[in-house]
């Protein structure tokens, strides 16, 4: 496989051309025509042949132009196919995004207060009925009170836990504001796109309606995508910015380490395997991101929580 072409659109962009001869075409047409269920279809067959080619051979071009350039990618390769002829091979594109120049300001010292949502009475009371049983519901005021008490702060000890991880999050996502420095433009589109898409689906899975949501914020709908146009960016930065205090800090994972995590893949984490090169660059990465929430956590600091629960009473 050959390499013809690479360039920038934008920094970060970069696009790719490239092309397979007619034999690496051959190789891969009767390795899927080896396979069960086989594709009978010519067309189909091509299309199964270019895309195990590309699988196969692109690996070394991608390892090759990270090399050469100098390049971070940071999204796996979207590929499109350009030209292809059983007699003469195939010529295909793809477009990927790498990290851009970017600087990175202070990366310690934040400050995030762990925010449990307050607990309401009746929260407490639906508790006490679903998990105690008769004889504690019918203790005398003294020990219906505490009953209250320990529920409130199991109740309280669970929130202040689950408020202590939107803290760590909210505390790593205060490093997007640090970043400087200009992001594709489509990057930023499909992560703004990809948040919203979460977002709707909490709503529906709370069983919220998106103008009683943005009754209680008091938001427009403009305002609203603003703030959360807004919120991508930031996390995009943050995301990024991960990389470069890696970088800094000498956090990056070894070889070894990236070959024992790839053999244990997590797609959850890592999501679909591609190619080798590419999939030990999203390990390299997953892992070095992870050493650098790990060094701003421990380098900020989270204020706690009151140690009594906050309890709404009954109006």
């Amino acid at each position: 496989m050959k390499l013809e072409h690479f360039g920038m659109a934008e920094p970060g962009d970069c696009r790719v051309v490239f092309s397979a001869t007619a034999a690496e075409l051959e190789e891969a047409v009767q390795a899927v025509r080896a396979a069960p269920g086989a594709a009978q279809d010519e067309d189909d067959l091509l299309t199964a042949a270019v895309n195990r080619a590309i699988l196969k051979g692109f690996s070394p071009l991608f390892a090759q132009l990270m090399a050469e350039h100098g390049l971070q990618p940071v999204t796996d390769p979207d590929f499109e196919l350009l030209a292809v002829n059983r007699a003469e091979g195939f010529r295909a594109g793809a477009q990927f995004y790498a990290l851009p120049p970017l600087e990175v300001g202070a990366y310690t010292g934040f400050v995030q207060p762990i925010e449990p949502h307050p607990i309401r009475q009746l929260t407490i009371e639906l508790e006490i009925n679903r998990h105690h049983g008769d004889e504690e519901r019918a203790a005398d005021a003294a020990g219906k009170a505490a009953l209250r008490q320990q529920v409130a702060r199991e109740i309280w000890a669970q929130r202040c836990a689950q408020a202590e991880q939107r803290a760590r999050k909210e505390l790593v996502w205060q490093l997007g504001d640090a970043v400087k420095g200009p992001l594709p433009k489509q990057l930023v589109g499909g992560n703004y796109f990809a948040e919203q898409r979460q977002f709707n689906l909490s709503l529906q899975a709370n069983g919220i309606n998106f103008d009683q949501f943005l009754k209680v914020r008091g938001q427009t709908v403009e305002e609203f995508r603003a703030w959360l146009h807004a919120q991508a960016e930031r996390k995009l930065r943050s995301w990024l910015g991960l990389l470069l205090v890696a970088e800094k800090e000498g956090l990056a994972p070894t070889d070894a380490e990236v070959e024992a995590a790839a053999a244990h893949w997590d797609a959850k984490l890592d999501g679909e395997r591609t190619f080798p090169a590419n999939d030990a660059r999203k390990v390299r990465q997953r892992l070095a991101r992870e050493r650098a929430e790990q060094f701003i956590v421990a380098h900020s600091t989270l204020t706690p929580p009151p140690a009594e629960p906050v309890v709404q009473q009954l109006s």
